[in-house]
């Protein structure tokens, strides 16, 4: 889309603009810049006509936009390049990359074509741009979709907060029925329950709600996605799904060796015995049922919950099936109003005048009672402020119905909703669409890759480029535009992924101008040469490049169905890639054991993500990176970063470790200037780090481990530097003990991970009022841990293991862990009594982990007063346990799992 070429280019002229020094050159890149911002009302114009005609006028003129974009794209890189002084580069070794089954190659001889100079390329954009006349242009958006302004970022940060990620409106009644039918006692036998409906009405919305609130009364849980999907990979994702408790947990890499019957064996073998959930989201044919049920134990309770657009199966094969149907007005109306007017819809106000209801009307009449419809459309009038404004929201919505009559209601509200959309969220949305169908995407990832990607180009009062990604995220999410996958117990946002029909929409569009996916053996190539990302899913039978030899921006790679073919045809070895502006190369979980020594040459390359990947060592040239934001080496064998690493001082994020992870990774040099730095994960605790941690006051996340008493001291004095600290993770050396006291109260610390003897450490940590999670293992306590933090007000999960020689626990103050909503309690080998949960204590507590406590053979008393206790979980607990924690959970209506 020409919209967002130019978008993304003028804010890259800006930047430029900015650093450069030679006055004379950023006086010609200015007028560039000038001469695309004049055209920006005929492109929105442009790209609107072009997808209701498709004239050959229309698109000629777009598609010569984007290239000469692109070409002035080139230009700035280039200089960029120049100015770090790299040589020309051709990454042939990109084979050894990606070995035997993802290989990608650049041909050697492939050589980067010099633009003309900044000057003549401006004398070219206004010969070219001349013929635009944007007077005769009018937007039918108007002030819909203009760009927002630092007012409304601030004002989005108040969205985030009272965001309703996961609340269902108007299925109220559904969502009891299926939860009643599900949680229905049947013989020992797997029973189904389906529901079905026509595309967009809400059937995976209304299936997450069940199995959010249904699951805790079941032994395990796993949603998989079925539709377009090999039987192999499915039972994959149940496997994994099934036992993501930490007692059951499996290491994925074991999986991708086991053939479709190992793996069908395995989750026999798992669920026997158990009581189970397993979700089974979009199922389309009968035969992909017939190719999974051999896998499910007969002589076992459980349900299988199938959400289906197809209605006749399911009456053969399902014990009850739900008839999803459109909103009633009332429901639409409730649903509009919360997406329009969050803010004054949670503080319980009248979010319109009686005015506006007629408009209201007829657009829920418009959108037919389909959720998906109303709240796309609430999301679109959300920044409006004026309710007659609503009028031409309607009036462009009539306008695509009439335009595209062969379009059905959902792509016309979905065109309309895109178009609405400010140029920098259409950037944001289009790269979402590399990603497989379905793909759950971390939130933390996506919005470092946005960074990296350059599409938040400036910083707003003080905010952050992550601050902002973070907002623009969450505005596609309230627009309807990308859907929560996951939410953490606080309610913050862990993973999203791209409603399917959205992805359908998106890929469209990008077939005209945008991108490049390659999926399993199916090659998508956009008629445009202004290929800037390249999407691999799996495996290529087929390569052919752009002629341009343009240089791609994004590189990704993913493993399609779980795992990746053995080979791969020798004509993508003989394929020449540009990939010499490379600022994304993401490889994670890619089966690669070495990263090639060329990579250095990528000189403008800002993100690198080798997470799960069997690389032991990082090449040196990696010190060449000057431009590198984000490293991320997790789940890796990489023990060291290459000497020299510490000239790499724009990093904002380096993982080099979990926080759970034994692992820590040594690096040699001096942290002190990476003055950017937000995050440093899972680095070795020298004295050298520890000093220059006191140089990084700007630190969001720190984790450190082999943590000795030497070095204890001084990063106690650099913590205490850290005013915005909100992650902090302490491992200690083997065996040996350190001390941690600050006089900085860390009110901005949230999560706190200890591990190992810290002297006088629950002192320490009952004066941070700020702490949400708390996980602590292996301290040697002597004092009971339970009573010394019940005073934490906003602590939410508390996880404890090994950390304990006492034999009994208390929490005695009616009005003790107020926020409480996890408490894990594992290893406590000498406990033999939990004396007391006073009444009005642990008030919020949804669920209880217990685990490996031999000595104690009684649940604690008053766990009947805990009201919205959901869970107890027990694991490894002597039978007396066992037997009580049942019997008290059948009063309870507690689910007992064990």
């Amino acid at each position: 889309m020409a919209e967002v070429a130019v978008e993304y280019l003028v804010a890259k002229l800006e930047d430029w603009i900015f650093k450069e020094t030679n006055k004379q050159g950023a006086a010609e890149v200015t007028k560039i810049k000038d001469e695309f911002n004049r055209i920006k009302p005929f492109l929105k114009y442009a790209d609107w006509k072009r997808m209701i005609v498709d004239t050959d006028i229309t698109d000629t003129c777009v598609t010569d936009v984007i290239g000469l974009a692109c070409e002035v794209e080139d230009v700035i890189d280039d200089d960029c390049y120049s100015k770090i002084g790299a040589r020309e580069f051709s990454l042939s070794s990109l084979v050894d990359m990606v070995g035997e089954s993802l290989n990608y190659f650049m041909d050697s001889k492939t050589k980067y074509k010099p633009h003309p100079g900044i000057a003549f390329l401006h004398k070219r954009v206004a010969a070219k741009l001349k013929e635009v006349d944007v007077r005769k242009h009018v937007s039918l958006f108007g002030s819909l979709s203009e760009n927002r302004d630092e007012r409304y970022m601030l004002h989005s940060q108040r969205f985030a907060e009272n965001l309703p990620l996961t609340h269902m409106v108007g299925r109220d009644k559904e969502v009891k029925m299926l939860k009643d039918w599900l949680l229905e006692e049947d013989e020992d036998t797997p029973s189904l329950v389906a529901i079905t409906g026509i595309d967009g009405i809400g059937k995976t919305a209304v299936a997450a709600t069940v199995y959010e609130i249904s699951k805790p009364y079941f032994d395990c849980a796993a949603w998989v996605f079925v539709s377009g999907q090999t039987t192999i990979a499915i039972l994959r994702e149940m496997l994994m799904g099934f036992s993501r408790t930490p007692f059951d947990k499996v290491d994925e890499r074991y999986l991708d060796e086991m053939d479709e019957k190992e793996l069908g064996k395995r989750v026999y073998n798992f669920l026997d015995g158990k009581k189970f959930l397993l979700v089974m989201d979009d199922l389309d044919t009968l035969d992909a049922w017939e190719n999974l049920k051999y896998s499910l134990p007969m002589k076992c309770v459980g349900k299988v919950f199938i959400t289906t657009r197809q209605p006749a199966f399911p009456a053969v094969l399902c014990k009850r099936v739900l008839q999803l149907n459109p909103l009633n007005p009332k429901g639409g109306f409730e649903l509009i109003r919360r997406r329009a007017c969050l803010q004054h819809y949670e503080r319980g106000e009248v979010p319109w005048s009686s005015s506006a209801e007629p408009t209201v009307e007829k657009i829920l009449h418009f959108c037919e009672g389909h959720p998906l419809l109303v709240a796309t459309v609430g999301g679109m009038i959300t920044n409006i402020e004026e309710p007659g404004e609503w009028e031409k929201v309607l009036f462009i919505m009539k306008a695509a119905g009439e335009c595209w009559p062969q379009f059905g209601m959902i792509q016309k509200v979905l065109v309309v909703s895109y178009f609405n959309l400010p140029p920098l969220l259409k950037c944001c949305l289009l790269y979402c669409a590399v990603f497989p169908c379905h793909y759950e995407i971390s939130c933390k990832r996506l919005i470092r890759i946005w960074v990296a990607e350059g599409f938040i180009a400036k910083q707003l009062l003080g905010m952050t480029e992550e601050e902002i990604a973070k907002n623009l995220l969450e505005d596609l999410i309230h627009r309807n535009l990308l859907e929560v996958a996951k939410v953490g117990t606080n309610g913050e946002l862990i993973s999203c992924r791209l409603l399917q029909l959205v992805q359908d929409f998106i890929l469209k569009l990008l077939n005209k101008d945008h991108s490049w996916i390659m999926s399993n053996s199916v090659e998508r190539i956009w008629s445009s040469e202004a290929i800037r990302v390249l999407a691999v899913h799996g495996v290529i039978n087929n390569f052919v490049p752009p002629s341009n030899g343009r240089s791609i921006h994004s590189l990704l790679f993913f493993r399609k169905n779980g795992h990746s073919s053995p080979r791969t045809p020798s004509i993508l070895l003989n394929s020449p890639l540009n990939i010499k502006f490379l600022r994304v190369l993401e490889l994670q979980n890619s089966p690669i054991d070495a990263l090639p020594d060329a990579v250095g040459n990528l000189v403008i390359l800002r993100y690198i993500s080798l997470r799960g990947t069997m690389i032991n060592n990082l090449p040196p040239s990696l010190n060449s990176l000057h431009a590198l934001q984000t490293l991320d080496i997790r789940d890796t064998n990489v023990r060291a970063l290459p000497a020299g690493f510490d000239g790499l001082k724009m990093l904002r994020h380096l993982l080099l470790s979990g926080s759970f992870s034994k692992k820590v990774v040594k690096l040699n040099g001096d942290i002190m200037f990476y003055n950017d730095l937000q995050t440093l994960a899972g680095v070795k605790l020298t004295q050298q780090i520890a000093l220059g941690l006191k140089y990084l006051p700007q630190l969001l996340k720190l984790s450190v481990g082999e943590v000795e008493g030497k070095n204890s001291l001084q990063l106690s004095k650099s913590i205490d530097q850290m005013k915005n600290l909100n992650s902090l993770t302490v491992k200690c050396a083997w065996r040996k003990g350190i001390q941690i006291q600050t006089s900085n109260s860390l009110e901005n610390l949230e999560k706190l991970r200890v591990g190992g003897w810290v002297k006088d450490l629950l002192g320490w940590v009952s004066m941070l009022k700020s702490l949400k999670h708390l996980y602590l293992w292996d301290c040697m306590f002597t004092n009971d841990p339970i009573s010394s933090l019940q005073h934490l007000p906003r602590l939410t999960i508390l996880s404890l293991c090994n950390v304990y020689k006492g034999n009994s626990v208390c929490c005695g103050d009616s009005a003790g862990f107020p926020s409480l909503k996890k408490l894990s309690l594992v290893k406590f080998e000498e406990l033999e009594e939990w004396t007391n949960i006073e009444d009005g204590s642990m008030k919020g507590l949804q669920t209880i982990i217990i685990s490996k406590c031999p000595r104690l053979k009684q649940p604690p008393k008053g766990l009947k007063n805990l009201v919205d206790l959901q869970i107890l979980q027990i694991n490894d607990m002597p039978p007396e346990f066992v037997r009580e924690a049942r019997e008290l959970s059948l009063h309870a209506a507690l689910h007992c799992s064990v």
